[in-house]
């Protein structure tokens, strides 16, 4: 791994050179959070990797963290942060939010999106991909722009070098860059063209590849927690679409109902009964299992049961009418 790099292409910044003492300039050193499990950080410093037993009283601490440990490699304290997303990530400072234009477009998730940069105290983008998949990009553009009128929207092609030159004035040297959105909106295409880019640098600032060094001198922060807080967000806004399925939900007879063969299925009695339709209610479940499944909960495609036990009511009660 190439270790000659400053402290400026690990995206060192005037707020962070404020907070040391002349100890830390003079005999201690400066770190970044690259990775870490549930013992250890991985640090990179000008000098290269550091491994970091994690300690009880040490403070929160998550990728993009700031530390000064001494010499020895002994932690002394985390540096104040510019802005953190809990336990995701931290010191971002443009969040670039992903939104297909196609069916998958999300205004909800937009500014849910937009609420937690902008708690995170980090700057963000809104991204549109896949214009050429939608014939009203332009009113789908629009109605991102009016949530603010100081919001940056571009659209791009995440699969094309040329197209994402756009983002360029967000790719200062010394900036941290990270991306936010949902399945199918080109977030894993960006992230994979932008490491192509940085790739005929050949500069990598770690083997977990957390944090990389784009050709701008940018830092791009990607992680798995940053991945797993986009599912969560985006199963979260999309399943207050079901307002009415989640109300029916509450009448089951049973609170832990599964909606398959349970009886007193309020779900299942109202697609019976016609008044909710039979692949918005699947949709329902499908998305209910995903959430589960994120939990640790798997359930084997429930939608499938449902549908099933659903189909032989609606017959049964078809049956029924005509005798």
């Amino acid at each position: 791994m190439d270790s000659s790099f400053t402290l400026l292409d690990l995206g060192w910044q005037p707020y962070f050179q404020q907070q040391l003492s002349l100890d830390d300039l003079e005999s201690n050193r400066i770190a970044r959070i690259c990775s870490r499990t549930n013992h250890t950080y991985e640090l990179i410093s000008e000098s290269g990797t550091v491994h970091l037993l994690a300690q009880f009283d040490m403070p929160d601490m998550t990728i993009g963290d700031w530390v000064i440990i001494n010499t020895e490699g002994t932690f002394l304290r985390r540096l104040d942060r510019t802005s953190t997303f809990d336990d995701s990530a931290a010191n971002i400072d443009t969040v670039f939010i992903l939104c297909a234009l196609d069916q998958n477009f999300n205004l909800p998730l937009i500014k849910h999106y937009l609420k937690l940069v902008h708690e995170a105290q980090a700057d963000a983008v809104v991204i549109l991909t896949k214009a050429d998949l939608c014939e009203d990009a332009q009113e789908k553009r629009a109605q991102v722009e009016r949530l603010d009128p100081l919001l940056i929207v571009e659209t791009v092609s995440t699969l094309e070098t040329d197209s994402i030159q756009c983002l360029n004035p967000w790719f200062k040297k010394g900036k941290t860059v990270a991306v936010l959105g949902p399945q199918s909106s080109g977030k894993s295409s960006l992230i994979t063209t932008l490491k192509q880019t940085a790739g005929l640098l050949g500069t990598k600032l770690s083997d977990t590849n957390t944090l990389q060094r784009l050709p701008t001198g940018a830092i791009l922060l990607d992680t798995q927690a940053l991945h797993d807080l986009t599912a969560t967000q985006y199963n979260d806004i999309k399943i207050e679409s079901y307002a009415d399925i989640l109300s029916l939900e509450k009448q089951c007879r049973f609170s832990d109902c599964r909606h398959q063969e349970e009886p007193g299925c309020a779900i299942k009695n109202a697609v019976t009964h016609g008044n909710i339709d039979l692949q918005r209610a699947e949709d329902f479940l499908l998305l209910r299992s995903d959430e589960q499944n994120n939990e640790g909960k798997v359930k084997s495609k429930p939608q499938e049961k449902f549908h099933r036990s659903a189909q032989s009511d609606v017959r049964a009660r078809k049956h029924s009418a005509i005798d």
